[in-house]
């Protein structure tokens, strides 16, 4: 009887150590399933850089500011807005450390540049123009008369000079560096044609420096 008795406790163990082996093998593969699935999820995640607080996502179709030159950048300081017979020439995006605005006793320059390949050059010439510059000045293209102005526009491949009209000045402040325009005028452009055109500008520029001449 002992003999049986053991031989049961035995094949009973047996069956026991069996099922014990079996179900770790099956835990084991499961866990190595899950492993897997997780990797396998784990490569379908977008990218992700470390940024010094969290992961950033990394996404290939973000766009990218780039500068267009070292040292300057582009943010908002005023508006040009033109209109040159059908071609609407408007700034609202300037190129910083580009817009110059200087003045003398005798004159006023104002070299405008904005954010996409566009120039506005504009030269004021009158006796005591700090303190007298409100009012109306004559279209002059060689820019040698007094009372006058000249006036250039580059935009892109296009280029326009004033020829006839009048630019008024509105306001000038070489404290606050501001300048406001309006302008109504013929332009002569690059193929010699010439087209009527008016518009506004108001800037805000960084500096109003005084030069000697």
């Amino acid at each position: 009887m002992k003999k049986i008795a053991f031989l049961i406790s035995g094949i009973f163990f047996i069956s026991s150590c069996t099922s014990e082996q079996k179900i770790e093998g099956e835990n084991v593969a499961a866990q190595k399933e899950e492993v897997t699935t997780a990797a396998e999820k784990a490569d379908d995640l977008p990218e992700a850089k470390w940024n010094g607080e969290y992961l950033k996502v990394v996404d290939g179709d973000e766009p990218k500011i780039k500068r267009k030159s070292q040292g300057s950048d582009f943010y908002s300081m005023g508006n040009v807005s033109l209109i040159i017979e059908g071609d609407s020439i408007k700034f609202k995006l300037f190129e910083r450390k580009k817009n110059v605005l200087t003045f003398t006793t005798e004159r006023i320059n104002a070299f405008i540049k904005s954010a996409f390949n566009e120039d506005v050059h504009l030269t004021f010439k009158k006796t005591d123009i700090v303190t007298q510059h409100k009012g109306e000045y004559k279209a002059d293209p060689t820019g040698k008369s007094m009372n006058s102005v000249k006036m250039t526009v580059i935009s892109g491949e296009k280029e326009y000079s004033l020829q006839d009209g009048v630019v008024e000045i509105i306001s000038f402040s070489p404290r606050l560096g501001t300048l406001e325009l309006k302008i109504d005028g013929t332009f002569k452009a690059k193929d010699g044609s010439k087209k009527q055109g008016k518009g506004a500008i108001k800037m805000n520029f960084e500096h109003a420096v005084m030069t000697v001449s």
